[in-house]
């Protein structure tokens, strides 16, 4: 079903889900939901990416057209990322490294995802965020924190963050505190609806996502697909929802996608028809609001085909979540 739309002629940018940014800037914090459990910890996750197919065959997700994921030998997570530096996670604690330059650079460009925290089904709930760049001229320094709730279905239902920095341009000192809200409505297994609130300074940009289903296809593995997750790519939260982090995916893959955006401009709206390719029930190609293709390989390390092609390497720096929302108000 294809629908008429308004072009607000304005392009949106993809804000992370953050992701996969916190009640408190503290280091602990509680999440609720009902799918919650108090015993739950960063314990690392051995079955992440593992899909099991119509024909029972497992297969383990190695990238989509913007990602690629690397594992260990035990099959925790290695590294996610874009480009040319990716994420690093590393256990005991879990902890997430991006370093935008690499090692043996004299100034920093380091952002650390620590204190993360899981449920006892291995869905993160927390976790804290640091970021840290200098160079001869200038410098950025920002901290915030990040949580997560579930519904009894473990679908994801409320992603909230606040954080706060500052950065020095040309001599010049500028701080900001920014935050997020997002919320997820869920029935019958279905994604329904999806909120996303970024705030600062009093001011709110508010996009809304509404979901149809006419002639959905049946996701029988229950995975979230770029083309309908409304995520910024630099986000260490979108990586994460693909690989089973952040919840079960809706149980039919949507066929558009409706999204109003709210701000100082007024309103926007478009709409996106949603297609997919399916090969023994799991995803190698998506269309609409996103395109490009998922690759997978079996638990024996053979890639299967249908593979994505290698994301073009990308030495952009990388901001945090919190100076990303700061650059949307910044830019209006």
């Amino acid at each position: 079903m294809s629908k008429k739309f308004f072009d607000y002629g304005k392009s949106f940018s993809r804000m992370g889900m953050a992701v996969v940014a916190a009640l408190a800037l503290t280091a602990g914090f509680a999440s609720c939901g009902d799918d919650d459990d108090e015993g739950g910890s960063a314990t690392p996750n051995t079955e992440l990416g593992v899909l099991e197919t119509t024909s029972g065959k497992k297969v383990r997700l190695t990238g989509t057209s913007q990602l690629r994921y690397t594992y260990n030998s035990d099959g925790t997570l290695a590294s996610f990322g874009y480009g040319t530096h990716p994420y690093e996670a590393s256990y005991h604690p879990f902890t997430l490294t991006l370093d935008n330059n690499g090692s043996g650079f004299k100034y920093p460009d380091i952002l650390v995802v620590s204190n993360i925290r899981t449920n006892g089904s291995g869905y993160i709930t927390g976790c804290t965020e640091k970021y840290d760049y200098e160079s001869s001229d200038s410098e950025e320094h920002e901290s915030g924190s990040v949580s997560v709730s579930y519904n009894g279905n473990g679908n994801v239902t409320r992603i909230k963050g606040s954080g706060s920095g500052y950065y020095i341009e040309d001599g010049e000192k500028e701080k900001y505190s920014s935050s997020f809200d997002y919320s997820f409505t869920w029935n019958d297994g279905k994604l329904r609806k999806a909120v996303y609130t970024f705030g600062e300074d009093g001011e709110k940009i508010i996009e809304t996502l509404e979901y149809d289903y006419d002639d959905a296809k049946a996701n029988v593995t229950l995975q979230y697909v770029p083309n309908f997750l409304y995520v910024e790519p630099d986000s260490f939260l979108a990586g994460l929802f693909f690989i089973g982090y952040v919840g079960k995916g809706p149980s039919y893959f949507p066929s558009g996608v409706d999204y109003t955006r709210k701000d100082y401009d007024g309103t926007h709206n478009k709409y996106w028809d949603l297609s997919y390719t399916l090969i023994d029930g799991i995803v190698y190609r998506y269309e609409g609001w996103n395109d490009g293709e998922m690759s997978y390989s079996t638990l024996s390390g053979t890639s299967l085909r249908g593979v994505a092609k290698t994301p073009a390497a990308s030495d952009k720096v990388k901001r945090s979540i919190f100076s990303s929302i700061h650059r949307r108000f910044m830019n209006r």
